[in-house]
This record gives structure tokens, sequence and C-alpha cells, in this order.
């Protein structure tokens, strides 16, 4: 065979090949046995993060491999939880990683509601062009910050941007802020931080319509003070009254379940109270020194006014009071003697959503059996805890538009008028925008909320946002707020971002949680707190001088500082650490774990919570800062408020007429609740009283299936919503259990699954709040005027039943 010179090229390079093609398909296999190496084997690490479902607060543990979030779990060294969650907590893993968020910023193209994909320069950049604008024309007050239900620093931040810009509007929507004091303690005990509830402590607990076991501040929390008022071996069982119009989950693990009449907490509370007087069971050295207003009493001007006790006896006789709330007498005397006999007792009035129209009066009056028994600043009762020793943020440095934006007043009239006493107003800002009252609104930012969808003035929300020229939503899905913005940033959820909460409203323990991201940004999307920052950067002005941080991060660290320097409290640690720890802080020995204060910020990330497991020891006069220096059942404070309110400009008298009007005289001062007159049904004979789940978190939870699957047990429904009938009821109307209802008021009408359910009052039907897909409660609720908290009053529609 002959081998001519091209031949044995060809071959010589046909050779070559092959063997970089076999080497090729060996380092392939190579690889591919490298990556199912590392698919089988991947780097797990375990990091702390925050529960963002409810207010809770709850710590979390998330377990990622390679970086991607695969598990969550509770955090077993995080005081709120101790390793416990609910089912809301595991729902966070479908937040993440819903298929229908937003993959970056989007701006709208065309009318409202369609939308193109943008980068974030340019998002960001059209952003601080309008507020720019706004705020060079002396319009920076038109700018107003729609915020929803959280806590902690971004609070703090958007509030110091609106101060710093120049807007006095940074209105919050929320119908559960454990941040603040009740109102009902303010006026009555003057205290300016949130009491906590000793549930844990106590032997006899009375609480209101307080979902404790559902949807409170926190069911994790509670239910583990649950269980050692259940079984405690150091004391004997405790003992636990629900009053509730529903025969709810806590309900049915109290000892005994007091159906009533919604909306008559007040009177009821008032009734008891009765009883203790006339049966001499209330704490009488109590009421004689740190008490005022129980006994009638002579002001400096001489004017006789009549004392609590006497008011009561008088107006709130045991007859009246059952007829008007159907609880019967002997239910009042016995619930009476227990509250009056065993110590420590404690009575919770705290109920998310407003009582009804006269909600202060009626939390004054559930509030004032606890003075009645003594139950304020001891243990198993109502206690302090105090403000965390964080770093304080430098003064804001106001310029002169600043200062010209925040003469105006707020849009929502918050602090004026009706809403004297209310922080925000929210369900009045759909008519002032609309009325352009006091001026109109240019631009509006809506942060953490979902007001088309979540709050009973939403059809008039929807023609508020018509009339807003510039909105922005920060919203991480296309959900029926966010679908009507402008432009659309989208936020991180809670699993990739850095964050913090701040709890000072449970018992026996401040506390400080922070989390870092726990799983690298799946989408385009910004940590809103960061957005913040970047926008008053490029504002400059007394913006950027006030908001000088590069990251979040930044500004967290720099307020965690005072944790550090403050000479108590730890960074959460295994059990048999802080054991060692309180013994040696009991016999006054204090010292601190780390050397630097990078030591402790690094230790605080990987751990996730500082506390003080000590609280801060508060005589009884620290408790009672009102003008006598006591608790007052005659709210004085209240009193000055009102005087101040009526000479300060013309919308007093307003305040005056939320209160009851001047006809009542000192009953505006004293936990007295108007006992209603009886009313004919009408065309709506039924009342209708709405709940929340705890298989539900904050603002629906539609977009996680886990959630939506869980059941109902005491009716036995999950994923769609549902109507809770009495039998006897729904046999009035020709409904059985599974039928199609119509449930209709005078706002509109909805279609449900009619559930029966014999755990209510005939005359009162149950809709759980984001019970399910479909129809809302939402759409039947009026915007009826909630002047204490400015939400809107959830429980005081009536409705009737048809068969669908």
């Amino acid at each position: 065979m002959r081998v001519t010179r091209r031949g044995f090229f060809q071959a010589a390079g046909g050779a070559a090949g092959a063997a970089a093609l076999i080497r090729g398909t060996l380092a392939k296999a190579e690889q591919a046995g490298e990556d199912l190496r590392r698919w089988a084997t991947p780097e797990e690490v375990l990091v702390p993060s925050i529960c963002q479902q409810c207010p809770g607060g709850c710590g979390l543990m998330v377990r990622t491999l390679d970086g991607e979030a695969a598990g969550l779990s509770g955090n077993p060294l995080h005081p709120i939880n101790r390793g416990a969650l609910c089912p809301k907590a595991f729902g966070g893993l479908q937040l993440l990683y819903d298929p229908n968020r937003l993959k970056g910023p989007m701006a709208r193209a065309g009318e409202r509601g369609r939308f193109r994909p943008i980068g974030w320069d340019e998002a960001l950049s059209t952003l601080t062009a309008r507020l720019a604008d706004l705020r060079a024309k002396g319009l920076s007050h038109t700018v107003a910050i729609l915020g929803g239900q959280y806590r902690g620093y971004r609070d703090t931040l958007w509030k110091r941007f609106a101060e710093a810009y120049g807007t006095p509007n940074y209105i919050r929507v929320r119908c559960l802020p454990p941040e603040r004091p009740a109102l009902a303690h303010q006026l009555m005990q003057g205290v300016t931080t949130p009491l906590s509830y000793d549930l844990g402590e106590a032997q006899f607990i009375l609480s209101f319509g307080a979902g404790l076991l559902e949807a409170w501040l926190g069911p994790v929390h509670v239910s583990q003070a649950f269980a050692r008022l259940r079984r405690s071996g150091e004391r004997p069982r405790g003992r636990f009254v629900q009053v509730d119009p529903r025969r709810s989950p806590t309900a049915v693990k109290a000892d005994r379940w007091v159906p009533i009449v919604p909306g008559t907490d007040g009177i009821l509370a008032l009734g008891i109270a009765n009883a203790l007087i006339r049966e001499e069971l209330y704490d009488k050295e109590f009421i004689e020194r740190h008490t005022f207003g129980f006994d009638d009493w002579v002001d400096q001007r001489g004017e006789h006014h009549e004392g609590f006790k006497n008011f009561v006896l008088k107006e709130y006789g045991l007859l009246a009071v059952s007829a008007a709330t159907g609880v019967p007498v002997r239910t009042i005397l016995e619930i009476a003697r227990d509250l009056g006999t065993t110590k420590p007792a404690l009575v919770i009035g705290e109920r998310g959503p407003a009582y009804g129209a006269d909600d202060l009066h009626t939390r004054m009056a559930i509030h004032s059996l606890n003075a009645l028994v003594g139950s304020i600043g001891g243990r198993g009762g109502l206690l302090i805890q105090g403000e965390l020793p964080l770093s304080p943020l430098p003064a804001i440095r106001q310029d002169e538009a600043a200062k010209g934006g925040l003469l105006h007043p707020r849009i929502d009239g918050a602090g004026r008028g009706q809403y004297f006493l209310a922080s925000d107003a929210s369900q009045a800002l759909p008519d002032r925008i609309l009325g352009a009252t006091p001026y109109p609104i240019n631009a509006l930012l809506l942060f953490a909320t979902n007001p088309l969808a979540n709050h009973p003035a939403k059809e008039a929300f929807a023609k508020a946002f018509d009339r807003v020229p510039f909105i922005v939503s920060f919203s991480p899905f296309l959900d029926e707020s966010s679908s009507q913005a402008d432009l659309i940033l989208p936020d991180h959820t809670y699993l990739e971002r850095w964050q913090d909460d701040q709890v000072t409203h449970l018992a026996g323990f401040t506390c400080f949680s922070l989390a870092r991201p726990a799983a690298t940004p799946l989408h385009q999307t910004r940590n809103t707190a960061d957005v913040v920052l970047q926008i008053a950067k490029a504002l400059g002005g007394s913006t950027g001088r006030s908001l000088v941080w590069e990251k979040f991060e930044d500004f967290l660290q720099e307020r965690v500082r005072g944790l550090y320097e403050a000479g108590r409290g730890y960074v959460v640690s295994a059990p048999a650490e802080e054991s060692l720890r309180r013994i040696l802080e009991r016999q006054g020995y204090w010292t601190s774990e780390f050397k630097s204060y990078d030591e402790f910020w690094a230790a605080l990330g990987t751990r996730g919570a500082w506390w003080d497991p000590t609280g801060l020891p508060v005589s009884l006069e620290a408790l009672h800062t009102t003008p006598s220096r006591k608790f007052e059942f005659y709210a004085s404070g209240l009193k000055r408020l009102v005087d101040e309110a009526v000479k300060r400009d013309g919308t007093g008298e307003a305040f005056v007429q939320a209160l009851g009007g001047r006809d009542r005289g000192d009953l505006l001062y004293l936990p007295a609740v108007a006992i209603p007159a009886v009313r004919e049904p009408g065309a709506f004979p039924l009342r209708l009283n709405t709940y929340r789940l705890m298989s539900r978190p904050t603002g629906g939870g539609r977009n996680q299936p886990w959630l939506l699957e869980q059941p109902a047990v005491h009716v036995r429904a999950t994923w769609e919503g549902w109507v809770e009938i009495h039998p006897k009821t729904a046999a009035e109307v020709g409904v059985k259990g599974g039928d199609w209802v119509w449930v209709e008021s005078a706002k509109g009408r909805i279609r449900l699954k009619a559930k029966l359910y014999a755990g209510t009052l005939p005359d009162v039907i149950h809709i759980p709040l984001f019970g399910g897909q479909g129809a809302s409660p939402n759409d039947l609720i009026a915007n009826e005027t909630d002047p204490f908290r400015g939400f809107g009053l959830l429980n005081t529609t009536r409705v009737r039943l048809l068969k669908a």
C-alpha cells in the first residue's frame, strides 16, 4: 500500500482529532460525575431568619443547599418560639419560589394594567426625577407613602425618608400595631410603650375576643405560654375563659366559652365590674393606693364628679347587661367570682380590629377589670418591658423644602377632627384623594400593602387611584394594587433580604432579631430598604443628608452597636449557657461574651437574635404616668386632649362627637359604653363577624397553596371560602351544609359555600378573612368610621342569606 504525502497528513490529522474528541468526552464525563457528586452531597448551611407571615416574629432556620433555600424550621435558640412554628411559617418557601413573582422592574405601557420590563437604572431615575420635580415646585407634601403591617427599622427608614423629603403623609394600613401601646393603656395609665400580658404566670385569664391560639400577637409564643398555664408543676392548673361570638379554636381550648352579641364586650365587662363591686371581690388595697376616679370626687373648682363605682352600680345592672349581651346573669356572676378570687388574674381586651363604633370606651371598660383585681405591675398580670437599647439615630437635617412640606396637614386627617387620637386614618384616604382635600395627591408610593383587595374601602381606593397621576408599588407580585401602578420596583421576599424585628410587647424579655439573606435573590429584585437609601442619595438636599447609609445592612450594623454597649442582655445561645448566665446575673455578675463589636455582630448574624431575659424592674408608679400618677378610671389625660382639640382649631367638635358628644358629660372620660336600644331585624337580620385563621398569613397568602390546603377542621373546609351558619338559621332559609349561598349586605353580595356550625349565636354568621380562593368579606363590609384606629369596622355589618 502506497502512502502519499497528502494521505499521511490526513491520517495524522484524523488521529489527532479522534484523540481530542476522546479527551473532550472524558472531560465532560468527569464534569458530569463531579456535578452528580455535588448534587448528591450539596453544601448544607443553616441560616437564621425571621418569619414575616404574621406579627409573631418567630425565629427561623433556613436550610440552604449550595446557597438555595430548601427547607424551613424553627430557630431553637430564639426566645419567641424556641424552635416551634405554626403552619404559616412553612409557606415562606412558596412565597420565595412563586412562579408569578415579578422578575424585575416594570413600567406602565399605555393604559394602566399594561407593563413593559425596564432596568433598575431607568426605574430609579424615573422615580427620582418625579420626586425631585415635585419637591422643586414646593409640592413635596403631595407625595403619600402608604405602608402595611410591618415593624422595626423598615418603618423607621420610611418615616425618616418622609420627614427629610418633606411630606407629612407616611400613612400605615394596619389593624394590629403591637409596637405601640394600646390607646386605653395610654389614657388610663399614661404608658408610652406596649404593656405585655404575662400569660404563662397567670392563674386565671379572661379574654374578650382575642384569638390567643390562632392569629393574635403570635400564636406560637402564646401557645407555649398557654401550655405553662395548663401544665406547670409549680402551681395548680390555671383556668381560661374566652368571650367570643364564635366557638373558635381558642374558645374550644378554654375552660369556658361565653358566646356574646358582637360589639357588646364593653357592656359585659362593666357588668362583671358591677358584680365584683357588689360582692366586694375587688382589690381594695390596690384601688385605694393606686387608682383615681373610683369613688366620687370633687375637682379644684369645687365641682362634684361621679366615680366609676357608683356609675357602674347605677347603670350596669346584671339584668340589663344580660339582655344586651346575651350572656346569662348566672354566667356573669360566676366569671366575676372566679376573676375576683383567683390570683393572679389577667383580663385581655386586645382584639385586633375594633370591637365596634365605641371601641375606645369598650377597651377602657375591659382594662378597668385589671385594675379592679390589682393585676397591673405584678407577676401574672400586665408588665412593661422597656425600650431596646439600640443606638440612636442622628437628628434629621431638614432644609427649607422639607420644613415647608411638613407645615401642611396630613391628607388622611389623622391627629385632627374625629381622627384626633388615630395615628393613621387609611379609611379616610380615598375620599380625601377624590376630593383633593386639603390638597391633591400627585404621587403615591405603596409598600407592603394591597388596599384594593384587603381594605373595606377597596372600591373607594380603586376610584382614588384613578385620580393619582403617578403610583409606585414595591410589591414583588402583580397584585390588585400593583397592577394599577405606573412603576413597580419589586422588593425581595423576606428570605432574600436583610431585615430586623423588634419585640417589646411580650412578657419577660425584650428581643431584637436580625435576619441576613438566606438565599441568593432569584430575580432582578432589590431590598426596598436599599432602594429608599438610593433614592435619598439621588435626591440630595436634606433627604440625602439624613439617609447617608449605602446599604440597609450598614444602617442595621450602626444601630445594633447600642445592644453591644448596653451592658445587659445576650446574643441567644444554648439553654445551658443561658441558665449559667442567669445564675451569675442573679448574683450581680454580668460579662460580655465578646471582645469586640465585630465579634458581637458576627454572632448575632449566625444565631439570629439578642435578648434581655431579665426585663426591667418597674414600680407601680412607673407604670402609672398619668397626671395623678395613678391608674385613672376617670381619664384626665383624655379630658386634657379634648380641651386641647377644641381650642386648637375648628375640628375639635368632630372629635367630641366621635367620643359620644358633649351631652355625655363625664361619661366621655369614664369607661362608659352605651347599652344599645332593641333593634328590629329589618332587611338585613343577621350580624356579620369576621375572623382570622391560624393558617393564613397577613395579607391572605392566596399564592401559598400549602396554606390554602390547611383545613379549618371545625367545619372541614379548605381551599375555597365559606360562611359559618347556625343550623337553626340555615333551616329557616332552606340551606343545607355544602350548599352555595348568597351573603348580601347593603354594600354588595358574595357567593360562598355554607358550613353549618352550632358554635355561634343563631343571628350571627361568620366569614374568615382570607379564608380561601374566591369571594372576600371585604365586598360586604361598609367603610364605617373607625375614629380611634382609622382602619374601619370589620364586625358591625348586617347581612342576609339567600340560597344560590
